[in-house]
């Protein structure tokens, strides 16, 4: 292990950078502002690093000739498209930080969609009182369909388990194992989906499901992937949930299936213009619910502890010479930046 250091580009959190410095045993850890797209650090300052602990790399990581590992603040890394790092850097991401909340604003979303929450608050504004049978249905018995069966997608089945639900999975590589995963206050929850779909079943994954929800990185081969070819394989009764990236989806086709009504409705986090603008489309559609991308609760005290216990346990390891928790695979990584 060489004497270069680590430079920290998140918020501090108390008793955390002791914990990392004593990990380090040693080398010079740095701990500067968190930054945004755009940036350039300090040349020097890049050159003397080889660990990064960031959202995203600077615009200038080329400068950081020594740099062997970046460990991303966050769960996607779609931030990585057109950066090219120093050859041997090992990625790892955020997944496990924030499964727990995107699982909850899921299941509060199913709930909200199938029983026509907005519905519900509209008739008490109105002052209305108002039976329909909509408001009165039950989840119990429903089919959730993941797209994608990573740590969120885990999370999600427990919860669907627990409410009833058959659960059924679709994952890019076809199988449940996907190596070392955070997990911050507990093991790797044993759950099993009623089905794993491998990939080329999409038609069938998707014919009965009644909520569809999304679990995949933006890359250069989900951008868009939920077309409108795909959005008709939906029952007319299917509600899609996207907690991820808005780019999966292809935003012409999914304005016309809920305008069409050719799906049920939508639950929207991630949006293709962000902050949304009074006139975006999104806004006007009845059977929608669009949120702040909020599902991963990043402004929860509970998420800030869990991403540095992650950047602490990891560091451990690549103290000790160990693998990595959430490497991205490089397949993945050269998606990402194609």
């Amino acid at each position: 292990m060489n004497a270069k250091g680590l430079l920290l580009a998140q918020p501090e959190l108390p008793g955390a950078l002791d914990r990392v410095r004593a990990i380090a045993a040693g080398r010079l850890v740095t701990l500067i502002e968190p930054y945004g797209p755009g940036t350039r650090l300090d040349r020097d300052l890049l050159a003397d690093t080889e660990v990064l602990f960031a959202d995203l790399p600077p615009d200038n990581v080329a400068d950081a000739t020594g740099l062997r590992w970046l460990q991303l603040g966050s769960h996607g890394y779609g931030q990585l498209a057109g950066r090219r790092l120093p050859a041997g850097c090992v990625v790892t991401n955020a997944s496990g930080v924030n499964d727990i909340p995107i699982a909850e604003w899921c299941v509060m979303m199913m709930l909200a969609l199938s029983r026509d929450l907005p519905g519900m608050l509209t008739a008490q504004q109105d002052r209305r009182w108002d039976r329909a049978p909509i408001f009165q249905n039950e989840l119990r018995g429903k089919r959730l369909g993941l797209w994608g069966y990573g740590n969120i997608g885990r999370e999600l089945a427990g919860l669907g388990h627990a409410l009833g639900l058959t659960v059924t999975a679709l994952s890019r590589s076809g199988s449940a194992d996907r190596g070392l995963r955070y997990h911050s206050d507990r093991a790797i929850p044993a759950v099993t989906v009623d089905r794993m779909y491998p990939p080329g079943a999409e038609a069938e994954f998707l014919a009965e499901l009644d909520f569809l929800v999304l679990t995949l990185p933006l890359t250069s081969a989900t951008q868009a992937m939920v077309d409108a070819e795909t959005l008709a394989l939906l029952p007319p009764t299917a509600y899609l949930l996207n907690p991820a990236r808005a780019g999966i989806v292809d935003e012409q086709a999914l304005l016309h299936a809920l305008r069409a009504g050719t799906i049920a409705g939508a639950a929207l986090d991630d949006h293709y213009r962000t902050p949304m603008s009074a006139d975006d489309p999104f806004w006007e559609l009845p059977n929608t619910i669009s949120t702040a991308h909020i599902s991963g609760s990043t402004g929860s005290p509970h998420f800030r502890a869990r991403i540095w216990d992650l950047f602490g346990a990891n560091l451990e390891r690549w103290q000790q010479g160990e693998q990595l928790t959430n490497v991205i695979d490089r397949a993945d990584l050269e998606l990402a930046a194609s």
